[in-house]
């Protein structure tokens, strides 16, 4: 297992290179044994391997300064593990255990070298790895929280920007038709046409589908996922905004109550973007929709049956699929887009539950 490592930042006075490889051998076959997701992911464990390294180094160094400080150099690898963690989907408790794993694996040899069998001197070496460990944990979480900040932001701007879409492109263009008319009706009237009568009935026509847009887009923004759980929101979504021209089936299987609220709202607005881009683009008749609530996870999908769609790299690095992506991811998911067994297109969703699916 050792071609995982990298030789960067052994920097160590003292330590025989034998007992450096025990140490990193015990870590990685604890890694490996216990199932963490570290190690599943050749470039985490690679990474975790190099802070390893670094960790034994500031043990190293304690006898010299008394203390061990992370290594100028260790700060930003360590800021920029945390990020790529997120990025990789592999959540904090994973880190954590991976921290337990190697204070395990790097006390007894540590000890061994430098303790020869003093008490206070296993006591300090004991609270200097502990201490090290525990520095880049902290810095990890650091950049963790920033990069989940960020997509956060990413995906409220996102909406607001598909809020701003949509206010410009059908409600300004509804009321601008229904302007447009209004004033051919005044030039109608002044010359007696019999026009007049129908420029007027179409200006309200479209002044009654702006209030409509209006009305549909207000209730977005007001609406949430609230106590009666997912399937209430969803359900009374599908019910305001799904035409009567268009067959709809939603089946939920399970309590979406128990879904907790941060994840259940990212699911939801997930659901909504999924509906109503299939209703704007796919020329399907029948929409099916179906959410399955189990101990661990949370799986659902939205298919339609028409012309089908399947996303170029382009299409994901941008706009409202972006944004369904990196709301799931957000929640520690993921989500697939793809071609439906009998045409058309299935979004399929899956979001584990519990911090042990994790």
């Amino acid at each position: 297992m050792g071609d995982t490592r990298t030789n960067a930042g052994t920097t160590g006075r003292g330590l025989p290179p034998a007992v450096r490889a025990e140490i990193l051998d015990a870590y990685e076959q604890r890694l490996r044994s216990t199932g963490n997701a570290i190690f599943a992911d050749p470039e985490a464990r690679r990474q975790a391997l190099c802070q390893a390294n670094a960790v034994i180094d500031d043990v190293d160094r304690y006898g010299a300064s008394g203390t061990a400080e992370m290594t100028p150099v260790a700060t930003p690898f360590t800021l920029s593990v945390g990020r790529d963690r997120a990025q990789r989907g592999i959540h904090p408790v994973q880190s954590l255990r991976a921290a337990t794993l190697l204070f395990e694996a790097a006390l007894p040899p540590l000890i061994r070298e430098y303790a020869r069998g003093d008490a206070d001197d296993g006591a300090v070496i004991a609270a200097t790895l502990h201490r090290t460990i525990m520095a880049r944990i902290e810095t990890g979480a650091l950049s963790y929280v920033g990069f989940l900040l960020e997509r956060v932001f990413t995906s409220h701007l996102a909406e607001r920007r598909r809020i701003g879409r949509e206010l410009h492109d059908r409600v300004a263009h509804a009321i601008g038709v229904g302007l447009q008319h209004l004033d051919l009706h005044r030039i109608y009237q002044k010359r007696r046409s019999d026009r007049a009568e129908g420029k007027l009935d179409q200006a309200g026509r479209a002044m009654r589908e702006a209030l409509s847009l209006t009305r549909a887009l207000s209730e977005e923004l007001r609406h949430s996922v609230g106590p009666a759980g997912l399937e209430d929101a969803l359900r009374g979504y599908l019910k305001a905004s799904v035409p009567s021209s268009v067959a709809i089936t939603c089946a939920v299987t399970g309590d979406t109550r128990t879904v907790p609220q941060a994840i259940a709202e990212e699911i939801y607005l997930v659901l909504r973007e999924a509906v109503r881009n299939a209703l704007l683009h796919s020329g399907s008749d029948r929409l099916d929709v179906s959410v399955e609530v189990c101990g661990t996870a949370l799986t659902a999908t939205v298919r339609d049956h028409g012309r089908g769609f399947t996303p170029s790299p382009a299409d994901l690095s941008g706009g409202g699929l972006l944004s369904m992506r990196e709301r799931v991811e957000l929640v520690g998911g993921a989500v697939s887009i793809s071609p439906g067994p009998t045409g058309g297109t299935t979004v399929a969703i899956c979001v584990p539950l519990s911090g042990e699916s994790r």
